[in-house]
């Protein structure tokens, strides 16, 4: 926790410090209300500690400032015991707690009033996580085969680094579980991660979600919310889709990877935080560049470290791995573990797999949710729950097929000559990439 001591007292503030330091804290300590405002523009906190009753700004006024231009840091109010009144009254105009000035002191209630905060401030963060961080460890799997044998050695290569990291992969191969790997062998490992989707994510919220926003930067903005790059402090930020990212977004990226500062959105104040930046994207970046799509500075500074994550066609060898980690996942207690009859493992790798392991799970977990059998999962239930491969799918009748069956027909013909380039494929589509996206979803393919 990164605190400041606002208090004119100096046994006070002696006391504090040696108190928070020996609870871990980062403290700085000052001995006016306007010296702990100065402190507060120039470096970033988590808490403050001011007395109430101090010469010229007094804590009321301290508060009042916290609460207008940094809502994301906490106060706690020190009081005489004839004050508790006028303490109380600051909690309700934003304080987070208050601590009454004993003689002798007592460390005691203030590391309790620490851990407190300590603890509602996780919990905030894995609030905000919770809504971000969802995923599956599928693709992280490694068979005989050696393409995912080669990117986990690139990325325990890379991972101690704090550089910024581009990763490149088709629709579902597991771009997010690389960008986990890559978290949990770094020195960050410690740290929070988490993820956004750019190209899900509407234009006019990205930044919020991102930075966080100042109470009435926007309608509906009733209260000031922080941003994923504050709950990922000295952790990992993953940012899937980024070629989807508006020009706006992509000036104010560049600004956080050159000098780790941003700013909320509707606030005039500028924060820092420590945070590592990965990147990834299903399209030609530079393709994106040579269109004035994505800015040519800001593909430089982001891909340091470029990984390239392989398609599921490119690692057939890995499937039987594949599988049976999925059909353990998908074990109903009491029941025995499916198991794959060679066929049906053949029958599967002839697949192009447009979706990847993201499309092999939704296909798995059909076949257990909707078989009768228990034995090994035979080549026939595969035939009945397996999309229909390319060629099958170009010379089916139309005229045979519902709608639906020929729409997601269609969209996987678009999809695979795309190459898994979803901005491509809704372009050739003439639809809106989330509605593409939606799409991709109701038929198991997409995220």
């Amino acid at each position: 926790m990164r605190t400041l001591i606002i208090d004119d007292e100096e046994y006070v503030r002696l006391m504090l410090e040696q108190t928070l330091r020996e609870e871990g804290c980062q403290v700085t300590t000052v001995t006016q209300g306007q010296a702990g405002i100065d402190a507060l523009q120039t470096a970033p906190f988590d808490c403050v500690i001011t007395d109430l009753r101090m010469p010229g700004m007094d804590g009321r006024a301290v508060l009042k400032w916290v609460a207008d231009h940094q809502p994301d840091v906490d106060v706690l109010m020190l009081t005489g015991h004839g004050d508790v009144k006028d303490a109380v009254e600051a909690i309700k105009h934003g304080a987070w707690d208050f601590l009454v000035k004993e003689t002798p002191f007592d460390a005691g209630v203030v590391k309790a009033a620490l851990n407190k905060l300590k603890t509602v401030r996780a919990l905030k963060k894995e609030n905000l996580a919770a809504r971000h961080g969802g995923f599956t460890r599928d693709a992280i799997v490694e068979g005989p085969g050696k393409a995912w044998h080669n990117l986990k050695q690139q990325i325990a290569q890379v991972a101690p680094a704090n550089a910024p990291v581009l990763i490149q992969g088709e629709t579902g191969s597991g771009k997010e579980v690389a960008a986990r790997l890559l978290h949990d062998l770094s020195r960050r490992a410690g740290g929070p991660f988490l993820a956004i989707n750019c190209g899900a994510v509407s234009r006019e919220l990205l930044e919020s979600e991102l930075f966080g926003h100042d109470k009435g930067a926007f309608t509906g903005a009733t209260g000031s919310t922080i941003g994923l790059v504050a709950a990922a402090e000295r952790g990992t930020l993953f940012l899937d889709e980024l070629g989807e990212m508006p020009g706006p977004m992509q000036v104010s990226l560049l600004r956080f990877l050159d000098r780790n500062e941003y700013r909320p959105v509707g606030s005039t104040r500028t924060l820092h935080a420590d945070v590592r930046i990965v990147g990834a994207t299903n399209q030609d970046i530079q393709e994106l560049v040579h269109q004035g799509r994505f800015r040519d500075d800001l593909l430089y500074r982001i891909n340091t470290v470029t990984l390239r994550v392989p398609p599921l066609r490119e690692r057939t060898e890995d499937l039987p791995a594949l599988i049976d980690h999925i059909l353990q996942t998908l074990r109903i207690p009491g029941m025995a573990t499916r198991t794959v009859d060679p066929a049906a493992v053949q029958r599967l790798a002839a697949y192009p797999w447009p979706g990847n392991v993201r499309e092999l799970r939704n296909v798995i977990e059909r076949i257990v949710l909707m078989g009768t059998g228990t034995g090994p999962i035979t080549q026939a239930e595969v035939e009945r729950m397996l999309p229909q491969s390319i060629h099958a799918l170009q010379e089916s009748d139309p005229a045979t097929l519902p709608l639906e069956a020929i729409e997601r027909q269609h969209i996987l013909r678009v999809l695979h000559a795309s190459n898994g380039n979803k901005t491509l494929a809704a372009k050739t589509l003439d639809i809106d990439y989330k509605t593409l996206l939606s799409k991709l979803k109701k038929f198991g393919v997409g995220d």
